[in-house]
């Protein structure tokens, strides 16, 4: 199915026949570890993805790529481009066109905004980060504005980690007025505060007269399942024990023989997880999104492959995808290579199961 939904917001709020974008997008996968998350030497980057990976992609049944920058990899500092980046993600953008793919391009980090390191954001606390983040959106959307609204889209920062959702509200407001300027009809993704959290859509402030908002959420639940030995997770890292789904993630027997450590870190991420539960804490997104007349999407979801179990990750991937095919959800799966990877480093498919739940 694809990720078109008719307009049926509430009277008054929008346009009566609104120009709405035609995005056609269902499977993607996000390009991780590449211009964002990593420290590639300029022959490194040119390497690590070619248009003969992008045509791989497409020809194992993905339509769609969700793409992380750093404004690191993009400026420097004090302001100056770094070619050889742009280089790299026009030329993304035009092998997408040939094989028929689209492409989000996504504001990963900026300098201002690193969504990994909650103390040190300084985005929601000065006026002037704010005119910071809203320079570079004139500039992105003065260096895409030329592709067609149906090939590329924007979003405009990955996981927004302020303290209050009202200050993520007002700014994602104000940048997409200002993008909306001079490209009223670009596709633009919109996530919630705490990192797209599913719990905190209901505090989103949704721009209204927009139909070519796409409201888009990240799903990692359970994170004792899809985290496992992650080794930026402090919280679960060491967490060393035998694992459940679907059921109790943690069986009571196993908890009890857990220090008091780990006895505090499974009241905050153990419990009861099934398709039925995934579910419940999706549709509140879903229902707003259905009041906005608006699509949703998945942008992140995924389950790192170091539990030993490897049919436990298969099952909770076989049934997140599932809901999202029952829903008309598009999703871009995290990701590419590295940690999360469905490819390792030398291209080959981690595990052939995993790839068709996201792509039959």
């Amino acid at each position: 199915m694809v990720a078109i939904l008719p307009f049926f917001g509430i009277a008054g709020e929008r346009d009566a026949n609104p120009k709405v974008t035609t995005f056609l997008i269902t499977k993607g996968i996000n390009i991780s570890a590449w211009l964002s998350q990593a420290n590639l030497t300029p022959k490194e980057k040119v390497d690590y993805f070619t248009e003969k990976d992008l045509q791989q992609l497409a020809a194992l049944g993905f339509d769609h790529i969700r793409l992380p920058f750093n404004e690191n990899q993009l400026y420097s500092v004090d302001g100056k481009r770094n070619e050889a980046t742009f280089t790299l993600i026009h030329n993304v953008i035009k092998w997408c066109k040939e094989a028929n793919m689209r492409v989000i391009l996504d504001c990963h980090q900026t300098y201002d905004h690193d969504f990994s390191k909650y103390s040190s954001i300084v985005l929601f606390k000065e006026p002037e980060a704010y005119n910071r983040f809203e320079k570079l959106w004139q500039k992105l959307s003065s260096e895409f504005r030329e592709y067609p609204n149906e090939l590329v889209a924007y979003e405009i920062l990955n996981e927004p980690n302020s303290k209050e959702n009202a200050s993520w509200n007002i700014i994602s407001n104000k940048i997409i007025k200002a993008i909306r300027k001079s490209e009223p009809e670009r596709i633009i993704l919109l996530g919630s505060n705490k990192a797209n959290r599913v719990t905190t859509f209901p505090d989103l402030q949704i721009p209204k007269n927009d139909p070519n908002i796409i409201l888009s959420f990240h799903f990692y639940y359970p994170y004792l399942l899809t985290h496992y030995k992650a080794d930026f997770y402090k919280a679960i890292k060491d967490i060393n024990v035998p694992i459940n789904y679907p059921g109790q993630i943690v069986t009571d027997s196993v908890v009890n023989t857990l220090n008091d450590e780990g006895k505090k870190v499974m009241k905050s991420y153990n419990g009861i997880n099934n398709k039925q539960t995934m579910f419940a804490l999706i549709k509140p997104a879903i229902d707003i999104a259905k009041k906005a007349g608006l699509r949703i999407h998945c942008g992140e979801f995924g389950s790192n492959f170091a539990y030993p179990n490897k049919d436990l990750q298969l099952r909770w991937m076989q049934d997140i995808v599932a809901i999202f095919k029952e829903n008309d959800i598009p999703y871009t799966v995290w990701g590419y290579r590295k940690q999360f990877g469905i490819f390792n480093d030398n291209r080959q498919i981690k595990d052939q199961r995993y790839l068709d739940a996201l792509v039959k």
